[in-house]
């Protein structure tokens, strides 16, 4: 995607470049126009790619979230074009309060790096973009693919996981986040959560188009081919402890536990 400006004159890096508060502030659309529109035309352009009906990233949502977020925005020099930069896709990170759920139902309370939105221009994907991209950033960031969290992936990106990081078993939460079975490893379970927070769920959240969800309890798919090619959509049921009024009920309607 062309933008009529040289990045180069205002970010020291190419081709990434991390975006907090701060810089947003300072590179603000009256003076710096590129930075917004590179924002939100990608933030638009990963709505369309991801069916939704509700646009996530733009350059003000990024600046008014309660908690802190950084995009990560690349882009390349124009070859033919010394005064436009080409801008290739970004990389939307902050951390999040989550209420987890293990394999074995063990709870965690954790406040990890979460993966909100991820989106490579369609004219150069399958390039390495992607990969190059998610990598700078765990670099950057010093975390792990397994150490983070993400916001509802899709199965593209479920597949990119497990093809370079070898993430294969998305353990789904009831807030549409997804982490895996490795997230936990170095974690101690809780007995209780602590409800004196706010645990936060997917931003995507009935933002799918033609989506039928009635209430924010979502869960994966009642089958494992469902879960694993996000080929049904779920009946809805909430995530219950053991031998409550909740759990029976949900024995009783479902006919079996959580598969994840």
């Amino acid at each position: 995607m062309e933008i009529a400006y040289d990045f180069a004159e205002i970010f020291p890096s190419e081709p990434i470049q991390r975006l907090d508060r701060t810089q947003l502030i300072r590179f603000n659309p009256r003076k710096f126009w590129s930075v917004q529109k590179a924002i939100d035309a990608l933030g638009h352009l990963s709505t369309e790619a991801q069916g939704l009906k509700r646009i996530l990233t733009t350059y003000e949502k990024v600046l008014n979230q309660p908690e802190d977020q950084f995009i990560y925005l690349m882009w390349q020099h124009h070859p033919t074009k010394p005064a436009c930069s080409l801008v290739i896709g970004m990389l939307k990170v902050g951390k999040k309060h989550l209420y987890l759920l293990d394999e074995n139902q063990r709870k965690y309370e954790e406040e990890p790096l979460c993966i909100l939105d991820f989106y490579i221009h369609d004219s150069v994907q399958r390039r390495g973009n992607g990969h190059q991209l998610f990598d700078h950033m765990l670099k950057q960031e010093s975390t792990s693919a397994a150490a983070v969290a993400i916001d509802r992936p899709s199965d593209a990106f479920l597949q990119f996981l497990s093809k370079f990081y070898g993430l294969k078993k998305p353990v789904w939460q009831s807030t549409n986040f997804v982490v895996f079975p490795e997230f936990f490893e170095d974690k101690n379970p809780v007995e209780r959560y602590d409800k004196s927070g706010s645990g936060c769920r997917s931003e995507k959240f009935g933002t799918r188009k033609n989506e039928n969800l009635t209430a924010p309890e979502t869960t994966g798919k009642d089958t494992v081919a469902g879960l694993l090619h996000g080929n049904m959509t779920p009946e809805l049921r909430r995530i219950a402890a053991p031998d409550t009024p909740l759990d029976r009920k949900n024995r009783r309607d479902f006919g079996h536990q959580s598969i994840w």
